[in-house]
């Protein structure tokens, strides 16, 4: 036996108080919610520990995080 959806604009009662009721449609997840993505993917790389001491330290004294300052390298050629 499977479950019906069953569309209504009807408030739905919900727990045992009958004053608690919700509208169908609300609430959850909507389209165009939220923070708005950057467009960037995630990458991992494995680097040597002296590298990353070396990037982590040179992005540390341009003031730029990690990603910032290797993706000006990068840019840069």
């Amino acid at each position: 036996m499977s479950k019906r959806t069953v569309y209504t604009d009807e408030p739905i009662k919900i727990g045992r108080r009958v004053s608690r009721e919700i509208l169908p449609g609300h609430g959850g997840l909507r389209a165009g919610a939220g923070r708005p993505s950057p467009g960037n993917k995630p990458v991992t790389l494995r680097l040597p520990p002296k590298l990353v001491e070396a990037v982590r330290r040179d992005a540390k004294r341009a003031r730029q995080t990690m990603s910032e300052f290797v993706e000006a390298r990068l840019r840069r050629g």
